[in-house]
């Protein structure tokens, strides 16, 4: 054993300080360089990278939806966990809502979250919640 924390207890503590709305304190279990993809067809889809890069991912998000996330099932094996969750969309301008499940791929190393892949069950359904249709730019 290393000594290095298992991914999965740094993603259940990432969670519970989302949870807690200690947003500073889950950006430090980001490494400084983390990558983060979201699907390319949503409007707030492609790459982010480093810290900064959350939070404009995070902006964009904003800029469209709100969301309820149930509490997570996450699973894993040394720095590769999954992460399983049911999060209902609520669009800002129309307030039409979709739910559904969405699983996100995690990478941990030294005790921070490395890189995310984010798979939303069915990007047509939440986009079906924005009021109008939305360009979505090229990644």
């Amino acid at each position: 054993m290393s000594g290095e924390p298992d991914g999965v207890a740094v993603v259940t503590e990432l969670n519970r300080r989302f949870s807690a709305g200690d947003g500073a304190g889950a950006m430090r279990l980001f490494h400084p360089e983390i990558r983060i993809e979201q699907p390319a067809s949503l409007p707030h889809g492609g790459w982010y990278t480093g810290h900064a890069g959350v939070a404009a991912m995070g902006a964009a998000f904003a800029r469209y939806w709100e969301r309820t996330i149930l509490a997570p099932r996450i699973f894993g094996d040394g720095g590769a966990v999954v992460q399983l969750t049911t999060q209902t969309w609520t669009a800002k301008e129309s307030g039409r809502a979709a739910t559904v499940d969405v699983v996100e791929l995690f990478r941990v190393s030294a005790g921070q979250v490395v890189e995310i892949r984010v798979f939303q069950q069915d990007t047509h359904l939440l986009l079906g919640t924005l009021a109008e249709t939305v360009v979505v730019p090229s990644v």
